[in-house]
């Protein structure tokens, strides 16, 4: 008999419908049975495509004995994380804080008021490898709560407590300045962890690296703009651009791309990119739609850039066969399994294959194999069959077309039909960048007629839900970029309309924007999201927007205020590090273009220098600061800042600098100088950042020269 599952608006809720689990959804009537009953609360939270929630579902909540004892001791409640992204996001941080790492299912126990006692991730139904199985962990828990209730309690309270603290932490910058160093940094760091051979970053498993891969395609790009020529400049604009393109590259032949089908799959198990899991989600592929967009303008190969225009063509035409509704929205996700078998529908028999395109070419080309090329991720045992993918670039082969033709009479894997706008708004701007302008205009203007209460979803028509940070961020920024291509001034005049909305939901007037907002449910706490995961950061792109929108100084605001967070953790802040890039580039035209830019003054006294009998001379080098800003000492307090360095040209030189961590006003330096040569001359530069208290310049030189008297 079903539960109450069996009417939710979500397909992974409604997967669940048929389990001996007394399943609720999240909400208050669950809330209220669990305090009326004084029962503990199991939160079990996943997705529709996700692999490892259907394992979980078959061992364990399709199990009478399990459904029982849940029935018994606890309230079950089913979460969609994708509905509700506020509630998973803050039970999964206290799983990385009980466990050291995250994923889904997540399994959660909590009391009645809603504190975390408990925290795991996927329990088998039998434990194994020191992991216990699920059954036994329902029972003790549920022992633990009858003997030892208070103690259960107070863990809870401290636990609540520490996790309140992480959820609602900041990362105070050093100095609150942007500075060209810290992109540099992040490059290094990014490099560290290249893999050289393969492309991506570290070992297995391997996600792509959406938001990386696009600042460094930027930074390859403009890197010579924000300073002068210089060797190590040079080299990490190479070395960003060569992991960017040979990453997307290596991810284009693996098998981590449906060849047959177009777009990808979610990650690969593998360091090369050839063993996927293989949900589709529509994330994924907006973002690496704008990559190989980005990709194909920046390479200088005529190949490469033919291959990435296919792979952006082919993604477009699964999103538009497969993921779009009948009013041009787009559609959530793509199973990993059919009938209960991971990659079923992507994955070939030889004689299947042979059958519709026997060709021993294209079977060559394609790795396709007699015995299977594939192999389980767990057990590494082959499983018969074929994994499509390339040992090298071709282009698309038209019996790739008969092949579809037949895998589309196949059993399919399940479609989330829910449309989400946050997702949306990131393939509607990645549609248009890439030129397919009536397929982001189509799905644009339906979500505009929902504009007047942005809704986080619609599915089948209906819409619900209170739109979150990113939904906003993410469909205005796909706003602008429509009215940018296009022309159209409605795209524009919508957009600023929502981010007033935004800004005034979500912004914290001491800077940065918090996850949800005032229309939201209070939970344990409030996150201001800076980091990037599978999505890009909603306080980056909540900056770009506003920018964007020509509200630099609101958006330079809200950036300063994440920018520890980049500074701590650069390979895990692209999109932030975007953002300081374009703004960086914003202020190295401005001073180029304006006369008035602020700039040292350098005087000696005296300028004409006579040796004396040790050989040595002896002047005053002043530096005079511009009211407002200070420069760096000799020893930059953070390593993306510039410290203060002086060189001489002419003549040996030994300069008396205090060791203050700033210069203001006016500053007298005394010098030292020997004679080098028979020169008459020599100069004296400066190499300097001006900062005031909300940003820093660009590095700068400042020059002066003096004469030497040889009477």
């Amino acid at each position: 008999m079903p539960n109450r599952l069996a009417h939710a608006s979500s397909p992974y809720l409604r997967q669940h419908a048929e389990n001996p689990v007394d399943w609720q959804e999240w909400g208050d009537e669950a809330w209220e049975q669990a305090r009326r009953e004084n029962k503990p609360v199991f939160l079990s939270v996943g997705y529709s495509s996700c692999h490892w929630c259907h394992v979980m579902a078959s061992e364990s909540f399709e199990d009478p004995e399990v459904a029982a004892a849940l029935n018994r001791d606890f309230v079950s409640i089913k979460l969609d994380r994708e509905e509700r992204p506020d509630v998973d996001d803050i039970y999964m941080t206290a799983v990385q804080l009980a466990t050291g790492h995250g994923g889904w299912p997540m399994s959660v126990f909590l009391t009645p008021d809603q504190k975390p006692f408990f925290a795991g991730t996927y329990f088998p139904r039998h434990g194994r490898q020191g992991v216990p199985g699920f059954l036994q962990l329902v029972t003790g828990l549920a022992a633990g709560w009858r003997d030892d209730q208070e103690e259960i309690l107070g863990t809870a309270e401290k636990f609540t407590e520490g996790l309140k603290q992480v959820l609602e932490r900041s990362l105070h910058a050093v100095g609150d300045r942007l500075d060209v160093g810290l992109l540099d940094q992040a490059v290094q760091a990014w490099h560290g962890q290249w893999d050289q051979e393969n492309g991506g970053f570290g070992s297995r498993p391997k996600f792509p690296p959406h938001a990386a891969l696009q600042f460094l395609i930027r930074y390859a790009g403009v890197r010579h703009a924000l300073a002068g020529a210089d060797a190590l400049k040079d080299e990490l604009s190479n070395q960003a651009g060569s992991m960017a393109l040979h990453t997307l590259d290596s991810m284009a032949l693996g098998g981590i791309r449906d060849h047959v089908g177009g777009g990808f799959h979610r990650y690969a198990t593998d360091e090369n990119w050839f063993l996927p899991h293989f949900e589709k989600m529509l994330y994924d592929n907006a973002q690496l739609l704008s990559a190989y967009t980005q990709g194909a303008a920046a390479t200088d190969d005529p190949g490469l850039r033919e291959f990435f225009a296919e792979v952006t063509d082919q993604l477009v035409g699964w999103v538009t066969r497969e993921m779009t509704t009948s009013e041009g929205l787009f559609m959530s996700a793509l199973d990993a399994d059919t009938h209960h078998e991971e990659g079923l529908s992507y994955t070939w028999r030889y004689e299947d294959w042979a059958l519709v395109a026997g060709d021993p070419s294209l079977m060559e080309k394609y790795g396709i194999e007699l015995d299977g090329n594939s192999y389980d991720e767990a057990t590494g045992e082959s499983t018969g069959r074929n994994i499509p993918f390339l040992r090298e670039r071709v282009l698309r082969d038209p019996a790739l077309d008969d092949l579809l033709a037949a895998r589309l009479r196949w059993p399919q894997p399940g479609l989330d039909d829910k449309c989400l706008l946050g997702w949306n708004g990131l393939m509607i701007g990645a549609l248009a960048e890439a030129g397919y302008i009536p397929e982001a205009e189509r799905a644009a203007r339906a979500w505009i007629a929902l504009s007047d209460d942005l809704p986080h979803q619609v599915v089948k028509g209906k819409h619900s839900g209170s739109a979150f940070l990113e939904d906003y961020a993410y469909f205005i920024e796909s706003l602008i970029t429509l009215h940018e291509v296009t022309g159209n001034g409605e795209y524009l005049e919508v957009s600023e309309r929502i981010c007033d909305e935004m800004v005034d939901l979500f912004g914290d007037p001491r800077g940065g924007f918090t996850f949800t907002g005032r229309k939201h449910e209070v939970l344990i706490g409030v996150q201001k999201p800076c980091l990037d995961n599978a999505t890009p950061s909603p306080n980056g792109v909540a900056c770009r927007v506003l920018r964007r929108l020509g509200r630099h100084q609101e958006a330079l605001i809200h950036l300063s205020s994440s920018l520890g967070w980049a500074q701590r953790f650069p390979t895990g802040a692209a999109t932030l590090l975007s953002e300081a890039l374009e703004h960086l580039l914003d202020a190295r035209q401005a001073s180029l273009s304006s006369d008035d830019a602020p700039q040292i003054t350098l005087s000696l006294a005296p300028a004409s220098l006579r040796f004396g009998e040790d050989g040595w001379a002896h002047t005053t080098l002043t530096l005079r600061i511009p009211n407002g800003y200070h420069i760096n000492g000799t020893e930059a307090s953070a390593d993306w800042l510039v410290p203060t360095r002086l060189t001489v040209e002419g003549a040996f030189a030994e300069a008396a600098f205090t060791d203050e961590a700033q210069f203001t006003g006016e500053l007298e330096v005394p010098l030292r100088l020997r004679q080098r040569g028979e020169t008459d001359t020599f100069t004296v530069a400066i190499d300097y950042q001006l900062c005031s208290d909300s940003e820093c310049l660009l590095p700068s030189r400042a020059i002066i020269a003096g004469s030497i008297d040889h009477a």
